[in-house]
Formats: C-alpha cells, sequence, structure tokens
C-alpha cells in the first residue's frame, strides 16, 4: 500500500523503513538543517572563515551538531490524505469567513464612529449652514454644530435650523475607505461652494476700482474675523459701500470698530476676486480716515 506524509513534509527525504505504533503508520524523515552549517552554529564570519558559537562549542542544539533535522511523522494512506486535505481546506475556509464578518463587523462600527465624529447623520447626510454664519458661530457651535474647512458649519440633524440649511450627502463629498475611515474627495470643497453658491441671493456688488489704484469710499464694517498665520494674529474686515459693492481687507491692524459702524476708508485695489459667486475688492495698505 502506498503511504504519504502531510504536506509539510513531502519535501524532507524518508530514511529507514514505514514501522506501525498504535495502529499507525509512522517513518522517520530529515531535512538539511536550516539553523546551522553542517551541524555547526556559525555566529559570525572573520576573514572569510566561520566562527563557531562559543556556547557548547559551536554545535548545534536544534539538530545536535548532525546538520539534519530529523522528525518521526505520520503516515497516511491516499483515502486518510484526501480526507485530511479537505478538512484542512473547509478549516481554512470557515477562518477566511469568520475574518471577512469580523471586518465588516469592524467597518461598520468604525464607519458609524467616523459618522458621528463629523456630524452626519446613521444614513449619510449632514446640513450646512447657508447665508453669514460668522456672527452666529457661538450659537451654532453651541447648537452642536461643527465647522470645518470644506463643509463650514454643518450637523447631521438641522432641527430648529431647517430653513437655513442645505442638505449635503456623503456619498458626493466623501470616500469610506475598507477601514471605515472617511476622507474628502478631491473638489469636494468647490462642490459646497457652488451648491452654497446657488442658493445664495444675488448680489449687487461689483467690482471697484482698477488693480492698483487708490479708491476712497464711504463703508459700513459688516464683518471682522481672527485667525492665525505663521506671521502670527491676522484680521479679516468685511465692509460694504452704499451701492452694496463688497471691500476686503487682511491686516495686521488692529481697528477700533465694530460690525455696524460706518466710516470712510481709503485703500489700494489689490485684486478683484469673488467669493460664493460674489464680487469683492480685495484692498491693501488702509487707512481708517
Amino acid at each position: 500500500m502506498n503511504y504519504v506524509t502531510a504536506t509539510t513534509y513531502q519535501s524532507w527525504d524518508r530514511i529507514g523503513a514505514p514501522y506501525e505504533k498504535n495502529g499507525k503508520m509512522y517513518q522517520t524523515v530529515q531535512t538539511k538543517c536550516d539553523r546551522c552549517t553542517n551541524g555547526v552554529y556559525v555566529c559570525r564570519v572573520e576573514n572569510g572563515q566561520p566562527v563557531p558559537h562559543p556556547a557548547y562549542g559551536g554545535v548545534c542544539l536544534k539538530c545536535g551538531g548532525s546538520g539534519f533535522e530529523r522528525k518521526d511523522v505520520r503516515l497516511y494512506t491516499e483515502e486518510e490524505f484526501t480526507k485530511m486535505q479537505n478538512r484542512a481546506a473547509a478549516t481554512k475556509l470557515k477562518k477566511a469567513a469568520e475574518a471577512e464578518a469580523r471586518m465588516k463587523a469592524e467597518y461598520a462600527d468604525k464607519r458609524k464612529k467616523w459618522l458621528e465624529d463629523n456630524n452626519f447623520s446613521e444614513d449619510g447626510f449632514t446640513y450646512v449652514i447657508t447665508g453669514d454664519s460668522y456672527s452666529i458661530k457661538d450659537e451654532l457651535k453651541d447648537a452642536g454644530f461643527k465647522f470645518d474647512y470644506v463643509l463650514l458649519w454643518h450637523k447631521a440633524d438641522p432641527a430648529g435650523y431647517e430653513d437655513r440649511t442645505l442638505k449635503i450627502s456623503l456619498d458626493e463629498v466623501v470616500e469610506i475607505n475598507a477601514f471605515g475611515v472617511g476622507h474628502y474627495k478631491e473638489g469636494a470643497k468647490d462642490y459646497v461652494e457652488s451648491l452654497l453658491r446657488s442658493t445664495s441671493p444675488e448680489s449687487a456688488s461689483e467690482w471697484i476700482g482698477e488693480v492698483g489704484s487708490v479708491i476712497t469710499r464711504e463703508v459700513k464694517l459688516i464683518l471682522r474675523k481672527n485667525f492665525e498665520t505663521r506671521f502670527g494674529l491676522s484680521t479679516v474686515y468685511r465692509f460694504e459701500d452704499a451701492e452694496g459693492n463688497i471691500l476686503v481687507w487682511f491686516s495686521s491692524v488692529e481697528i477700533h470698530k465694530e460690525a455696524g459702524d460706518q466710516f470712510k476708508i481709503k485703500g489700494r485695489v489689490k485684486s478683484h476676486d469673488e467669493y460664493k459667486g460674489i464680487k469683492q475688492t480685495i484692498l491693501t495698505r488702509c487707512t481708517i480716515l
């Protein structure tokens, strides 16, 4: 009768004759020791010559200095071997299914946590505040809204702010990776800004003056906001003149004016820009007259 060893030992050399033990067949097999060189455990090489390890005179403890690893292993009939292979394959499939189930559960948990941490509802939506949010930012924060660079002030539940929010779908702005962690898609910010522009009322703002020219206008301060830069604290001032034109000044200069104050300003036109579809004249080197 033909006997075979387990797959692990099929490349090993079979020595001697098979023998029976407790009603089962066994045989001695051997392979070259992977820990030593001809039975000597080498710790280093000096001048091209191997140096035996000082412990135990350099004798390899894995093979006992023989240079070969020997084991007595089971022998299987072809029928036994086939059954063993089938059991191993079934075990492998079971473990793979269990691992996949764990991954799916972990994915669901991590996705849920990411949605909660980033103010998305469980079904994948968030609601973005439209219009001027800076003046009510403390109120929005107390109401549970969260601010980030892409979605600005947003919340999973718009309760109390239904008429001031825009519904955004997760699929439009976020990709969830295989580990259940999300990141914003390329162009997500532009997408959100385009939606906000489409819901903004028409603005009468036009660009003022030529780039490089000096202008003087009667304005009302409608926004002042501090932010950190690598050069320190800076402030953006947003003004509106009598015709509804918007002027913006970025500066580290502190002016003693509050939103709603009216005064005359003089400055040089740095550029013509647009924000949320509204034309803005960017000023520099401004003076309050």
